[in-house]
């Protein structure tokens, strides 16, 4: 009996030191496993510190008359580029949606900065044409810092024109007007302001209508000169083009409000031509159809047109618009001599996209040309900075003699310096290619563009 209760106990001891030992093995593994776990976590949070997303801002580079954009109301706006973290919502989606299903011309954006984030995301910072929004938009991840047709489908905004143009009327002669003048119809440009015309001046003066555009709320506005004094020109609401026997007597509150849900929706012309002046004769067929694309040169001083010519439209392309296009870029190799462009409006008035038989009115002005000109050749570096190119005595004379082309190339104030011409220049002086840290570097771009002043400053970046 003594014999079985030792053996049994000496075995009772055995089995509980086995399971004593498994159980300490198994909490050393864990402890180890916890600490292994605690070690992981918190180089994580190190590597995610690390990975903190930034962004580079640019400024856009687009004109003013093609900078706007709609909303798709499916994207939210943030005070700050939504994945840098803490961005506080300034329009919900809720709100976006109303935006994107409105017809106001208050409610369509304007583009005026680029944010890139470090890992490949594009924001656009955008103001209603009303004010009432201003915040930064999520647009994808294409570049679209010289052209909003870049930005990505399915995103926040979309590119939109907010200005079409709109049937004329049969007479365009001997019209009163008593409203102030805009550079621009009222809301359809970030910068349209009321022209310093006193009333008084024109109250008595009659005036011809120039050309005719709709908003997108199909408001018509026209673009009216004094016949007696050209200098004062300017949009105009339509209804406040009146004819000589117009009445003045106050309407009724009845026809006031007939008037007022009129003038919200008056015709326009759906086939977004221009008819400038010209009527149609629908009765004697269509007319031959145009095969180029008619530039009308305006000088804005005198309302008298300066020349007028028909291009190519594929010739209305550049460096920076490979599709066909109607801007000061693209126009300014066609200006008549003596002429710049008119600097204090919207230079160029088109009919949205540019196709045969299309036209555009440009507006222009007798600009005195430039005394002298600095090109600032630029390289950049490793880390994106964009440094003076440190160039010998034969490149400093190089240099010299580009800026004295440019001079005898009688370039006007108010006009636009072109890349080609820039690139032209740099060829002819051998400038093309420049000496670099690592070798050389290869002409790239230049921020040439409308020359402002008489001593314009223009940089020239290499890579």
């Amino acid at each position: 009996m003594n014999k079985i209760l030792k053996k049994s106990l000496y075995v009772g001891l055995a089995t509980f030191s086995l399971v004593s030992l498994s159980s300490m093995t198994a909490n050393a593994k864990a402890k180890a496993n916890h600490h292994e776990t605690k070690t992981v976590l918190k180089n994580t949070k190190k590597t995610t510190k690390n990975n903190k997303v930034t962004a580079k801002y640019s400024s856009i580079k687009v004109s003013k008359d093609d900078a706007y954009v709609k909303s798709t109301g499916i994207v939210t706006m943030f005070n700050k580029p939504g994945r840098l973290g803490n961005a506080k919502v300034v329009a919900s989606k809720k709100t976006m949606k109303h935006l994107a299903k409105s017809d106001s011309p208050k409610d369509i954006f304007y583009v005026y900065e680029m944010a890139k984030t470090n890992n490949g995301l594009y924001y656009a910072k955008v103001v209603t044409l009303g004010g009432k929004y201003r915040g930064w938009i999520y647009v994808g991840k294409n570049d679209f810092i010289d052209n909003l047709n870049n930005i990505e489908k399915g995103t926040g905004v979309t590119a939109i024109r907010p200005l079409r143009y709109a049937k004329m009327p049969k007479n365009k002669r001997g019209y009163h007007v008593n409203a102030p003048l805009w550079t621009t119809p009222n809301y359809s440009r970030i910068n349209s302001k009321i022209l310093n015309f006193n009333k008084k001046e024109y109250a008595k003066d009659t005036f011809r209508i120039e050309s005719a555009v709709s908003n997108t709320q199909g408001w018509v506005y026209y673009y009216v000169v004094d016949e007696q004094h050209p200098k004062i020109n300017g949009w105009v609401f339509h209804s406040s083009v009146k004819t000589k026997n117009s009445s003045n007597k106050v309407p009724s509150k009845k026809t006031q409000k007939n008037n007022k849900q009129k003038d919200q929706h008056p015709k326009v012309d759906n086939n977004d031509d221009i008819t400038d002046g010209k009527t149609t004769d629908v009765s004697n067929n269509q007319s031959k159809p145009n095969n180029g694309y008619t530039l009308k040169f305006v000088n804005q001083a005198t309302a008298q047109v300066v020349s007028q010519q028909i291009v190519q439209v594929n010739d209305l392309t550049n460096t920076t618009n490979p599709y066909p296009t109607a801007n000061t870029n693209t126009i300014a190799k066609y200006l008549p001599n003596g002429y710049g462009f008119y600097q204090y409006g919207n230079a160029v008035a088109t009919s949205g996209s540019v196709s045969n038989g299309g036209q555009a009115i440009v507006y222009v002005a007798k600009n005195p040309t430039i005394n002298s000109v600095k090109l600032n050749l630029r390289i950049f570096d490793n880390t994106g900075a964009a440094n003076l190119v440190n160039m010998n005595d034969h490149g400093t004379n190089s240099i010299l003699n580009a800026q004295q082309e440019l001079i005898d190339m009688h370039i006007m104030q108010g006009s636009v310096i072109t890349t080609a011409q820039i690139q032209k220049v740099l060829s002819d002086n051998g400038l093309l290619v420049v000496p670099g840290n690592n070798g050389s570097a290869n002409f790239a771009y230049t921020d040439a563009g409308l020359v402002q002043g008489s001593n314009p400053i223009i940089n020239v970046y290499y890579r």
